[in-house]
């Protein structure tokens, strides 16, 4: 089923001045062949709704600050932006012409779909079928196609046999729409075989959408390869990283084209010194990609001479960061306690299909006493899952029980209502409280189904929280990460915590895992090879486990220490203390991922090219809007910045951060946008960073990577780095060409007592490349050499077309 998008502050849509319309019809009315970069399909939005009176009562009494500044105007102008989009995508259906119509899809253009409308928005306007090009299907030839489809060579494939198939078209005519850039080599062939059937004019529009990625949340989306991890830092020499790092490129090109931004690129500056590491990727990743990405982008804004599109007011170019994964090692590794984190990293869940959300099983009574289950989704249509997400479980947990009891304090009739031999209660002071009292609220059944999901799913985390110890194992994890206890003091006795959680048969095989790869991480210099085999021996660790923990160097960590000679200086450097105590509230959420402070730096401007290079020399201008080269700060040095070290500007008061602070959101996101990209995959301690500080400086900020992986499968897949990439299924089965029917030959002589029929399957009907037209041969048309010059001519044609546009798909 089509589920609606739910992205924050992006309009993923072409000005229609980036329109190429190239088109011609003939004098007798027949259909154009047009080819044109067209509207993209997905725009990004935000909706806040409540569906029934007693959910919106609760709505209106939230009183997380950063929620409630949300307030009427902003959900006015969210709901705005949702019509916004629903037009955006019917128009490109409204658009073809006759009462009824058929949309096509393929297995991948249906998971972009998936995130940008519902079915029942489709069939309203008109739409009878909404079908897979990759499944048989039954014949329309009354009916225009509308067809959403992936620009690889399955699906060209497919679409040519809809209508050069043996049966003949299956469709009146065609009105094509591409995720992404069409290849040069694909479009010539479409256009061939198209020519050689006479089917030319049955292809009525033809536009790239440049839609080809995944958003997951207001401000996260994700490219393919998903196995990007292992194909990037593993040791496999067939894993081919530079395709890899191609098909990245494309998709980000998609990413800035849907945001209109023509980017100031810059990357992370990464250095190989491990004379053992023999990974392919010389020069650094991060480089090679933002080279490929300009070049893609430059190639672009070539053809598209009016990219990016006029804003008004005017706004400053966007920053892209290329970010590679050993920037922070720790992220995807530390246990976050944030309710989102909690729930991806301790409970069973999966992923939906259309990646915006996740799904949970979670058992509960039923009133006769028997136990069921049931499945809930948790995405941002969930406003309630929404506006706690990003919270410390202690902090959520309060947050619930405390809107509650503003819910009774408004509604004490209806609560009473409920069960009126029961005594009243005024309050709930737990989340049992709480649970027993929404048992008697039948008449509110929608918000009494979001809470009771919200108060088992965080009595489940609670649950593990204490039987994995995570408390102990928390805590200690800070302490490494952070290099000090929460007294601020350098922590003393970090392998005698250690032993005892590494000994415990409580403590799971992949904490035990992360504890040790937390600690490898936290020395610089590594450690000493006997004591790494004394702690695996006391953690007994599996095959899998161990392997994550010794190929920590292909993420530039340096495991093993060389005992000094005698007489030689120790090389270790007395750390700083990097934070105050009114930083971080919660004693395990102290570690703050590397990723926030550079994305600090950029908005400050305070980011050095040495860390962080340009890919153009020219965008090295000073800008106050997050550009350029670092100005003088009085708060950062200008050499030498330690991202390590250095003080981050959003420990200040939000009244002291240029744009205001957490709060703020009131006032509309202004300023350059800043993209992050990072290669490998991102945490959701990181994602959760993109919001703060998007919030912080009341910009619009975005994070993508090639997956949002939780913490056991970043351990696991670390731990396959040495093995072959494996390989992943593609999204598109194989092309099968269709069988020749069995009454061919009965067809053949049947059409021969059919001239009319005959004459028209030898007609001249045609696409030129050479003039942007249809030709026919039949009416009052001069015959023109097209009607009788052979097919080396037309190659010859096709050629001097591809010279002079050049390169027509990014």
């Amino acid at each position: 089923m089509f589920l609606r998008p739910i992205i924050k502050n992006t309009t993923m849509r072409f000005n229609n001045t980036l329109r190429r319309h190239y088109a011609s019809s003939n004098s007798h009315g027949g259909g154009s062949f047009y080819y044109r970069y067209g509207t993209p399909l997905v725009k990004c939005t935000v909706l806040a709704s409540a569906t029934t009176m007693g959910y919106q009562l609760l709505w209106q009494h939230l009183e997380y600050q950063e929620y409630r500044d949300e307030s009427e105007k902003q959900i006015n102008e969210l709901e705005n932006r949702i019509k916004s989009l629903e037009e955006s995508l019917m128009d490109s259906i409204k658009a073809v012409p006759g009462k009824w119509k058929i949309v096509v899809v393929d297995s991948k253009s249906t998971r972009i779909l998936n995130a940008a409308c519902k079915m029942y928005d489709i069939l309203e306007e008109n739409v009878t079928l909404v079908e897979n090009i990759e499944k048989q299907r039954q014949p329309y030839p009354t009916l225009d196609a509308v067809y959403f489809l992936t620009p690889c060579r399955e699906s060209v494939l497919r679409l040519v046999d809809d209508f050069a198939g043996h049966n003949g078209p299956i469709y009146k005519a065609a009105h094509i729409h591409f995720t992404s850039g069409l290849d040069d080599q694909l479009f010539t062939e479409l256009n061939k075989k198209f020519k050689s059937a006479g089917v030319s004019d049955k292809i009525q529009s033809l536009k790239e959408m440049y839609v080809d990625f995944m958003v997951k949340e207001s401000s996260v989306f994700t490219v393919d390869p998903i196995s990007s991890y292992i194909s990037l830092y593993g040791t496999d020499h067939f894993s081919k990283p530079d395709q890899t790092l191609k098909m990245i490129a494309k998709q980000l090109l998609s990413v800035c084209a849907t945001l209109g931004e023509d980017p100031i690129i810059r990357y992370q500056v990464t250095e190989n010194e491990d004379p053992e590491d023999h990974r392919p990727r010389a020069p650094p990743a991060t480089r090679q990609l933002a080279n490929i990405l300009q070049n893609e982008i430059d190639d672009f804004c070539q053809l598209n001479k009016n990219f990016p599109p006029p804003r008004n007011p005017p706004q400053p170019r966007a920053t892209l960061l290329i970010i590679d994964r050993s920037l922070d090692v720790n992220a995807p590794i530390l246990h976050e306690f944030t309710y989102q984190a909690m729930i991806n990293d301790l409970l069973p869940v999966q992923d939906t299909e259309d990646g915006t959300g996740i799904k949970y099983t979670y058992s509960f009574n039923q009133a006769d006493g028997s136990i069921d289950t049931k499945d809930v989704i948790l995405d941002e249509d969930d406003s309630v899952y929404k506006s706690i997400r990003h919270l410390h479980i202690a902090e959520c947990t309060d947050r619930l029980i405390e809107e509650f009891n503003k819910f009774l304090e408004e509604n004490k009739t209806a609560v009473q209502s409920g069960d009126r031999s029961a005594p009243p209660k005024d309050s709930a002071k737990s989340l049992k409280d709480m649970k027993e009292m929404l048992g008697n609220l039948p008449q509110f059944q929608d918000m009494k189904a979001k809470y009771s999901t919200h108060l088992s799913i965080a009595q489940e985390c609670l649950s593990i929280f204490e039987k994995h110890k995570l408390n102990s194992v928390g805590n200690l994890e800070q302490n490494i990460a952070t290099g000090e206890t929460p007294d601020g003091e350098t922590p003393k006795t970090i392998v005698l915590d250690m032993v005892p959680l590494l000994d415990d048969p409580y403590v799971s095989q992949a904490d035990k895992a992360r504890l040790l790869m937390l600690y490898i991480v936290s020395k610089e210099n590594g450690i000493f090879d006997d004591d790494k085999h004394k702690l695996l021996e006391h953690a007994r660790l599996k095959g899998e486990y161990r392997d994550a923990v010794n190929n920590l160097n292909l993420l530039g960590v340096q495991i093993i220490k060389q005992r000094r000679k005698t007489g030689e200086k120790s090389l270790r450097k007395k750390k700083e203390r990097k934070r105050q105590q009114d930083e971080t509230p919660y004693e395990l959420s102290r570690y703050i991922p590397q990723l926030k402070k550079v994305m600090d730096a950029q908005l400050s401007n305070t980011l050095e090219p040495s860390q962080f290079a340009f890919t153009r020399q020219s965008d090295m201008e000073p800008s106050e809007d997050g550009g350029g080269v670092p100005s003088n700060n009085p708060g950062i040095p200008q050499s030498g910045v330690s991202l390590r070290t250095t003080k981050p500007t959003w420990s200040k008061k939000p009244s002291s951060i240029p744009g205001g602070g957490v709060g703020g959101g009131q006032s509309r996101a202004s300023g350059a946008k800043l993209i992050v990209f990072v290669l490998g995959s991102i945490s959701y301690s990181e994602i959760r960073s993109v919001y703060e500080v998007a919030d912080m400086y009341n910009r619009d900020v975005y994070i993508g990577s090639t997956n949002v992986m939780r913490p056991t499968q970043f351990v696991k897949e670390t731990g396959e780095l040495r093995l072959a990439t494996p390989t992943i299924k593609s999204f598109i089965p194989p092309y099968v060409p269709p069988s020749p029917p069995v009454s061919s030959t009965k067809v053949s002589s049947l059409l021969t007592h059919m001239p009319q029929m005959h004459n028209s399957n030898n007609s001249n009907t045609h696409l030129s490349l050479s003039n942007l037209s249809i030709r026919s041969g039949s009416g009052s048309h001069t015959p023109t050499s097209t009607t009788t010059t052979p097919d080396r001519v037309d190659d010859k044609t096709d050629k001097k077309k591809k010279k002079g546009l050049k390169k027509l798909f990014g």
